[in-house]
């Protein structure tokens, strides 16, 4: 695995509330990262930057911000889960989004797979992935995954979810366009 670090130049205050704004307005799927924290414990996150980067071989990207709380606590993973959030799982995605909401404290939520991370019950599309490369672009932290695993793999009948306008949208066939 590669790690880079990036040399980044700040925005002024204004630039980096529009650049906020701008992104604000562009719609995101949602998905729920899982793994073991640096103190052995169970630790997750929700966030809106899961994307593909390839199918064959099947490889992700995503980032989160700061090294502090849990991000800081499973930066440094060898392998994560990366659960895809659909409408009938944003309440679960709304909690991993709360610093504060103690998301592993019922034990009837989740499950250990033999490879040690935790899997949230409820979820139709989960697969296990490992870094690659990891780039620290202060103050986020972006990483290019390899898929090794599908854990889960039931996409029928589930409702589509993005995080837009820093709310969550369910989406329906009535939203074609």
């Amino acid at each position: 695995m590669t790690h880079q670090t990036i040399e980044t130049t700040h925005l002024d205050k204004t630039d980096a509330d529009r650049f906020k704004e701008a992104f604000g307005a562009q719609a995101a799927g949602v998905a729920i990262i899982t793994a073991i924290g640096s103190d052995g414990k169970p630790a997750g996150i929700t966030l809106s930057s899961l994307s593909s980067v390839s199918a064959d071989p099947a490889m992700v990207a995503f980032s989160f911000q700061a090294r502090k709380g849990t991000p800081e606590r499973i930066a440094d993973s060898a392998s994560f889960l990366i659960h895809l959030v659909d409408a009938e799982n944003v309440l679960i995605a709304k909690n991993f989004a709360n610093t504060n909401y103690p998301k592993f404290e019922d034990e009837s939520t989740y499950e250990f797979l033999e490879t040690g991370e935790p899997m949230l019950k409820g979820f139709g599309r989960v697969f296990r992935v490992e870094p690659v490369s990891v780039v620290e672009a202060n103050p986020a932290i972006v990483f290019l995954a390899k898929v090794t695993d599908f854990v889960k793999h039931e996409p029928q009948g589930a409702t589509p979810v993005v995080y837009h306008a820093r709310k969550f949208h369910q989406l329906g066939e009535h939203y074609e366009i």
